[in-house]
């Protein structure tokens, strides 16, 4: 499959013009098609490049060159291009492979992992890559607290403080440790200091992690941008890394860094270049979603992602066989106040959760733009879809037993069941879909729903003072592993949280995709402590939160390009593009090549 980037359409009035543009673009497209009675296969001109030279709209320009601060894309794109970390993505599978680490192994019933790094990796400048880049590079993220957007990523490593921009080494002395000091200080210190961080260089080849709690799919988390190794000196540095003069030890090395393109070069120093068929990688960049289709329709990139494409662009650009869709790892999902009653009731919430016809709210109210969600994870993060005692592993509508739940847990047909009140952020999307749910809710159960809405700044408040009995959410998952998935999802968070402002950004169609990484993404989130739900198969039994719908994500692809690969992660391996200088088009029925 080709790869296609996370976009959430919504129906905003504010995005109206630019939908009439591509309608007009895209009616004289098929109008063409329709007087010469053929129809085009592909959106635009198709011609195929000379050389392996790939042009890339990837809803605007990179911001950041660092793996510390990169927090969606198009920066985390490139920092996976110029960045190789101890495993990557297999990009169809995602599935983790080896990259500077050759191999790896698991004791201490998952807690500890050893990595064994290659003798050939090595930093653009030839310098060999070591296990203490790795140790340094995770030290100097966990440093930046929430100056780094995903700094929660390494929570589960041992020593990694829970308060933001504190170091291992920094930690405050502990009452208990100082009241000890005058008499047995290093029995005190050994009792009661933190341990020391968990990443440690055994030797130049040999790094071993031990993680607060187990983890079987560690070699998954460790492929994220954030744990790629930066070459730092002797003094960390704080701010982030500048194209100029950049080390870096990936497949590609940055070549130049303008104000409309970046532009990637194949590296010569990097251990597996003769996998490598790209020659060049250039970022485009794109004032707005028209001029990226146009940039595309003429010719002039090979590949458009992160476009803010309205439904009625997305339905005309449907049937074009370089236009791609996939489900996108961007969960919305409801999550209950179970210090409240009657949500304290596990009854009460599994009635509320399969009284919802998810394939409705994905076909009608988001306009078949997502996809029903009826587990946490998308399909591919987990593996064969696990029993739950008690319960279904999906959470398919069942009015019978959702009926069934509520009268055992006292509210026959609803009766006596308090007004729930349903808290969600200022967004049309959301709102259409909570009326939806509300409506579903009064129809199977009788309950009737107080629709709060709030500013961003209000709804984070009223979250962290608990004032609802329903609260909307959201998270883009950055990892295929399930324990920081589930820890993401259920422990200690508030919205404003980089993933949630992700989410948040992308339920904003209307705004510019291309500034993700500033300031609203920056904010980081808190270390937090990891929670009791560790697995899927828990959080479905808890039904602390209910899952609703998945994001889609699109593209635009020509033909001649291969290897550009989706998955639910959106972590495609240009390492794996390649440009099919032979490629022809197929041929019509009358024999001739359709263009």
């Amino acid at each position: 499959m080709t790869r296609m980037k996370k976009i959430l359409p919504t129906r905003q009035g504010t995005r109206a013009f630019v939908a009439a543009l591509l309608l007009v673009t895209l009616a004289f497209s098929h109008a063409g098609c329709f007087l010469s009675e053929t129809v085009d296969p592909y959106y635009g001109r198709v011609a195929v490049p000379n050389g392996q030279q790939f042009r890339w709209s990837d809803g605007g320009l990179p911001q950041t060159f660092d793996p510390a601060f990169a927090a969606a894309p198009p920066d985390t794109d490139l920092v996976r291009a110029i960045f190789e970390g101890l495993t990557d993505y297999d990009p169809q599978t995602l599935m983790p492979v080896p990259a500077v680490a050759t191999r790896w192994e698991a004791s201490n019933g998952g807690r500890t992992w050893t990595f064994y790094l290659r003798d050939d990796a090595r930093w653009s400048n030839g310098a060999v890559v070591t296990a203490e880049d790795f140790v340094r590079s995770w030290q100097r993220t966990v440093k930046l607290g929430e100056l780094a957007p995903h700094t929660d990523l390494l929570a589960n490593i041992e020593g990694v403080e829970k308060q933001p921009g504190v170091s291992p080494s920094q930690a405050p002395e502990q009452p208990a440790q100082r009241m000890h000091s005058n008499t047995n200080s290093a029995q005190a210190t050994a009792q009661t200091s933190e341990p020391a961080f968990g990443a440690e260089a055994l030797s130049d080849r040999v790094l071993r992690v031990r993680l607060r709690q187990p983890d079987l799919n560690f070699p998954a988390l460790v492929a994220h941008p954030v744990f790629r190794p930066v070459k730092l000196g002797v003094n960390v540095p704080a701010g982030k890394l500048s194209a100029s003069g950049l080390l870096s030890n990936g497949a590609f090395s940055i070549a130049n860094a303008d104000t409309d393109r970046v532009l990637l070069a194949r590296a010569e120093n990097y251990w597996d270049k003769q996998q490598v068929a790209l020659q060049s990688v250039e970022f485009v960049g794109a004032r707005d979603t028209e001029s990226a289709l146009a940039a595309y329709r003429s010719g002039a990139v090979d590949a458009v992602t992160n476009a803010a494409l309205e439904p009625l662009a997305i339905k005309l650009l449907a049937p074009y066989e370089d236009f791609r869709r996939a489900t996108f790892g961007a969960l919305t999902y409801y999550t209950f106040n179970t210090a409240r009653a009657p949500f304290d009731d596990v009854r009460v919430r599994e009635a509320l959760a399969i009284a919802i016809d998810r394939d409705r709210i994905s076909t009608d109210e988001t306009g078949g733009a997502t996809e029903p969600a009826k587990r946490f994870l998308p399909q591919s993060q987990t593996e064969a879809p696990k029993t739950v005692v008690g319960k279904s592993d999906v959470l398919e509508k069942d009015e019978q037993r959702a009926r069934l739940l509520l009268a055992e847990a006292g509210f026959p047909d609803g009766k006596n069941f308090p007004i729930v009140r349903l808290l969600i952020n200022r967004n049309e999307q959301q709102r259409v879909v909570a009326q939806a749910i509300a409506a579903m809710w009064r129809s199977v159960l009788n309950i009737q729903t107080e629709l709060v809405i709030r500013n961003w700044d209000d709804y984070e408040a009223a979250i962290r003072t608990g004032d609802f009995d329903v609260v909307r959410r959201g998270i883009v998952m950055q990892t295929t592993d399930e324990l920081t998935n589930i820890r993401t999802l259920f422990g200690e968070s508030y919205p404003g949280t980089a993933a949630e402002k992700e989410t948040e950004r992308l339920n904003k169609a209307g705004a510019d995709l291309s500034d993700r990484n500033k300031s609203s993404l920056t904010a980081g989130r808190t270390l937090t402590a990891l929670p009791a739900i560790a697995t899927e198969a828990q959080a479905l039994n808890d039904l602390s939160a209910m899952p609703i719908y998945f994001a889609s994500s699109y593209a635009l692809v020509k033909p001649y390009v291969s290897g550009f690969d989706a998955n639910v992660l959106d972590a495609p391996s240009l390492k794996k593009v390649r440009i099919d200088g032979n490629w022809k088009p197929p041929a019509s029925p009358t024999g001739n090549s359709v263009r």
